[in-house]
């Protein structure tokens, strides 16, 4: 049986929402930002768009990395992005950007997903407290990594 994951991540930028989105949304960039992500390939589309396919490795604090695929199936820039995952991490991811305030931007991430890699599923009901607090440094370790793009302002030519 899969153990069954429930996470929301809330970033703040204080940054336009179409750049945040923009940013965000650029995973191939993650492993030169985001120590956590190993190897991002687009192999499919652009990474951002219906149809789209993007093969992840990740690694967080624990002995263990996941490798999973994930197809874009929903898009509307700059407020959502829908995601399936498949391979280690099979479900959906949901990306949600709003405007809480002129030049304020808020990513909502909704990643609901169970894992497939037996041993994770076998060590789940002794474990998850230290699998979701692993979730969340990994979350939070990309927040630190991806704000200072997100806020960067960008030069005037």
């Amino acid at each position: 049986m899969s153990a069954i994951y429930h996470f929301t991540t809330q970033w703040h930028f204080a940054a336009p929402v179409d750049r945040t989105w923009s940013v965000v949304l650029d995973i191939e960039r993650y492993p030169g930002w985001w120590k956590n992500f190993r190897r991002v390939k687009v192999v499919k589309g652009d990474g951002k768009s219906v149809g789209s396919v993007v093969d992840c490795e990740v690694r967080g604090s624990l002995p263990y990395s996941l490798t999973y695929a994930i197809e874009v199936v929903e898009a509307e820039r700059p407020r959502h992005i829908l995601l399936r995952s498949t391979g280690d991490l099979v479900g959906t991811g949901r990306w949600a950007f709003s405007e809480p305030a002129p030049g304020e931007s808020l990513a909502v991430y909704y990643w609901d997903v169970a894992t497939t890699n037996p041993i994770l599923n076998l060590i789940a009901p002794l474990a998850r407290r230290a699998l979701a607090s692993n979730h969340t440094q990994v979350m939070a370790n990309g927040y630190a990594a991806l704000r200072p793009h997100v806020e960067a302002v960008p030069r005037k030519l």
